[in-house]
């Protein structure tokens, strides 16, 4: 009988299990992504392959793989490429690793190490380094078979899918259709507002299958979450060369979810990451004709125009380019290294970022949106606010009926629903509203079966308490007791501050200075002056200040 190859082997035994899990009473497991490492010696005894740079021997990983990636210590400085290969198979092309310090979640410092690239299924790989990194290890993800698993389900799926398609979205594979669904985020989604998109490329090689592109997905998702430690999946949209548009961070594509994918401005912004490296190459023309109507979509649909520009705050982060709380401008499609300090989206995809404007203009809908005005931002000795707005849908549906909630917060809290008002049929909508302190007014469309929800930017609202202020007398004798009184409105429970000054040489100098508790927006705080001369008696509270002067006889 001949001798069975490795590969006839390996397909008998794969038919063998197929064949198993059809028979009656037998259940086969689902293949699940999993991620796992390997650390790596010293490089120190590598061999050269150009300037600088030092190949390691052939490493044979745990068990099969299909991205890998690396990691080190913080501190380390080290560029990094690598090549891969099934045991005994041929190589594939030594791929750049690019370092991942360049994106990640708003809060805290980048991972220590690279972005993963996409092998197809390996068992050996090999290193080239320059640089000396400090805690070298392997990461990998197996990715492939689960993939494959996942749109093995897609008949199943489409039912469902159809049912979840917003209107007026292009064709995006859902989460559930790529694997997503067994790499479950850490914790829910955070929301943000979308105020423009960053263009990405990931920095892999580019001759990969239209079939491969599930797996590269949720290999990128795996190894995010569990090699980065992040919540999820960096972006919120994955697009590959053949225009295929994934799903990604979790918690829905109409929403305003925050990924990892501009470090600063995740909060502002929508993530769309091309699959490949174009930094010597260009976008073909699927893929960027599927990302300008994936970003003229998102983009409509929370009210913002797919051209000009937009200005909004950075949160800062070590791969910032500005500091926490600069006020920076920038196109609302922008790429990557506009904001972060990164070569991403690649210096050819760069260049086309103006014709991809064009385009996603000619995608984009309606403008949807919801405003909030207030007929006066700083209220003085008053409690109620008049607001008004308008409700816009993407799909041009009437707003009529539809509920718009008044969400508040003061002092750092959380908003929270103070008042709801419903549209009129052209959207318009206004309302009266008590706010008792200084804060932040929002306005939310909570979303309905067929429609998304919509929030307006925060509107800031000062009270300026009315004070009134009362002395028991303009002249007194020194030493004699002096009742400093008065209202507050409205009315609290807080405190006022009370300054006595007395004129010297033709300037006030401070006496005292008296915290006075308010009971009821009543405040009463007895002053005895000491000395001869002409006193002013100052109080404030809340930005407001009220003055009276007193003459002292000896």
């Amino acid at each position: 009988m001949p001798r069975l190859t490795r590969r006839q082997a390996v397909k008998l035994g794969a038919a063998a299990a197929a064949l198993g899990a059809l028979r009656p009473g037998s259940v086969a497991a689902a293949p699940r992504a999993e991620s796992f490492s390997l650390d790596l010696p010293s490089p120190g005894g590598a061999t050269a392959a150009g300037a600088g740079w030092r190949t390691t021997r052939v490493y044979q990983a745990p068990r099969r793989f299909d991205l890998i990636g690396l990691g080190w210590k913080r501190g380390s400085r080290v560029q990094a490429q690598v090549r891969a290969r099934p045991r005994g198979g041929a190589w594939t092309p030594w791929a750049p690793l690019h370092e991942s310090g360049d994106h990640g979640p708003d809060a805290g410092r980048g991972p220590a190490g690279t972005d993963p690239a996409w092998t197809a299924a390996a068992d050996e790989f090999q290193l080239r380094l320059k640089g000396f990194p400090r805690g070298l290890c392997a990461r990998f993800v197996r990715s492939g078979p689960a993939a494959r698993a996942a749109r093995r389900r897609i008949p199943l799926a489409r039912t469902a899918t159809r049912r979840r398609q917003v209107p007026g979205a292009p064709p995006i594979i859902p989460r559930s259709e790529w694997g997503g669904d067994s790499v479950p985020p850490r914790t829910g989604p955070a929301y943000g507002r979308v105020q423009l998109a960053f263009v990405h490329h990931t920095v892999n090689a580019n001759d990969y299958g239209p079939e491969d592109s599930a797996a590269i997905v949720l290999g990128m998702a795996r190894y995010h979450r569990d090699h980065n430690g992040w919540n999820d999946l960096g972006y919120n949209f994955v697009v590959d060369r053949y225009g295929q548009i994934f799903e990604g961070r979790a918690g829905g594509i109409d929403l305003a979810i925050v990924g990892a994918q501009a470090q600063g401005f995740n909060s502002v912004s929508t993530g769309v990451a091309l699959i490949g490296t174009f930094m010597d190459v260009a976008a073909p023309p699927p893929a960027l004709d599927a990302i300008a109507r994936l970003i003229g979509w998102k983009l409509s649909l929370h009210g913002v125009p797919t051209q000009g520009e937009v200005t909004v705050t950075s949160a800062g982060g070590e791969s910032n380019r500005y500091p926490s709380g600069t006020a920076v401008m920038f196109q609302r499609i922008s790429g990557h290294r506009d904001g972060n300090a990164t070569s991403c989206p690649g210096d050819v995809l760069y260049t086309q970022l103006p014709d991809l404007r064009i385009r996603a203009s000619q995608y984009a809908g309606p403008l949807a949106g919801l405003t909030l005005r207030a007929a006066a931002t700083k209220l003085r000795g008053v409690t109620s606010a008049l607001l008004s707005g308008a409700l816009r849908f993407a799909d041009g549906s009437s707003a009529d009926g539809a509920a718009v909630d008044i969400l508040y917060a003061t002092g750092g809290s959380a908003y929270s629903p103070i008042a709801s008002v419903s549209c009129a049929a052209d959207g318009q909508w206004s309302t009266t509203v008590d706010i008792p302190y200084t804060g932040t007014l929002r306005a939310r469309f909570p979303g309905d079966a067929t429609r998304a929800p919509l929030e307006s930017t925060p509107l800031r609202i000062t009270v300026v308490p009315g004070l009134a202020l009362g002395v028991s007398s303009r002249r007194i004798r020194r030493g004699r007791r002096l009742a400093v009184s008065g209202v507050v409105a409205p009315a609290s429970d807080g405190h006022v501050v009370v300054l006595l000054e007395r004129k010297v040489l033709g300037r006030y100098r401070s006496v005292r200075t008296r915290r006075v508790p308010l009971v009821g927006g009543r405040y009463l705080r007895f002053l005895r002056p000491t000395r001869a001369g002409l006193y002013r008696v100052t109080v404030r509270v809340g930005g407001a200040s009220a003055r009276q002067y007193v003459r002292v006889l000896a």
